[in-house]
């Protein structure tokens, strides 16, 4: 007689077709992109576990160990930006390489080593069809998410709603530009039409859109952030090529 656990692990059935492919192509993208699909354990982070504010509070604790001189603002920046770097990567690839999105409303990411990385859909909802219909309802959907990751990191520390904007807009800016080095028939007109769409998606200013610029050598567009990461700040750390400290990049 096999224990129930066993006979959950062994005969756990497919993840549908469209999560198969999104868990190919993350995979291509990052090998720390992993994904699977199934029930969510309380060992991650996810909408209504109670247990998620204690690991994110973890993920930031693990942070101040490893740079202790780096200061409380870059690990509440890191913090977030592992929260979210996830979902946005998966909605960016889900939409442009799958024209579809997967339901982030029954979503887990786990943690290791102070590091974000894996994730899991228990849900087999999706949607089909192009940006202009599908990163609105990702906006919807992320804007929940991220919310309750502010809420629950306001438990033991303050976030401002004017702090991890900026650093969720950069965030998206960025993976345009990356869309763009992918795809290049995508032309500078499409990616800053595809930037006000993710902005609006999100309730984010269109003052954002001044940080995408012409490259004056190739005429891409590249993108100078707005928020620094302060990755500087760690020991051996240097400033991003898309930092706005740079020398190069000031204005």
């Amino acid at each position: 007689m096999r224990p129930e656990w066993l006979k959950r692990f062994w005969f756990r059935p497919p993840p549908p077709a469209i999560y198969q492919l999104i868990f190919t192509h993350s995979k291509q993208v990052s090998p720390y992109l992993k994904g699977s699909f199934g029930e969510l354990p309380k060992a991650c982070i996810l909408v209504g576990n109670p247990n998620s504010t204690a690991i994110i509070q973890s993920i930031y604790h693990q942070l101040t160990l490893a740079n202790p001189d780096a200061g409380s603002r870059y690990w509440l920046t890191r913090t977030w930006d592992l929260l979210c770097w996830q979902p946005i990567y998966l909605s960016f690839l889900s939409i442009y390489g799958l024209k579809s999105l997967p339901d982030f409303a029954h979503f887990g990411q786990f943690q290791h080593r102070g590091f974000i990385a894996g994730y899991r859909f228990a849900s087999e909802m999706h949607w089909h069809g192009e940006p202009e219909v599908l990163v609105p309802r990702a906006g919807e959907q992320l804007l929940t998410l991220f919310e309750q990751y502010r809420q629950q990191i306001n438990h033991w520390t303050r976030i401002r709603p004017g702090f991890s904007n900026h650093l969720l807009a950069d965030l998206i800016l960025s993976c345009l530009i990356k869309l763009q080095a992918m795809r290049p028939e995508l032309d500078n007109g499409y990616i800053e039409q595809q930037a006000k769409l993710w902005l609006d998606a999100f309730h984010l200013s269109d003052k954002h859109l001044a940080s995408l610029i012409q490259e004056e050598t190739e005429g891409r567009l590249k993108h100078i952030r707005m928020s620094c990461c302060l990755a500087y700040k760690c020991r051996n750390g240097t400033l991003c090529q898309d930092c706005p400290r740079l020398s190069t990049n000031k204005r």
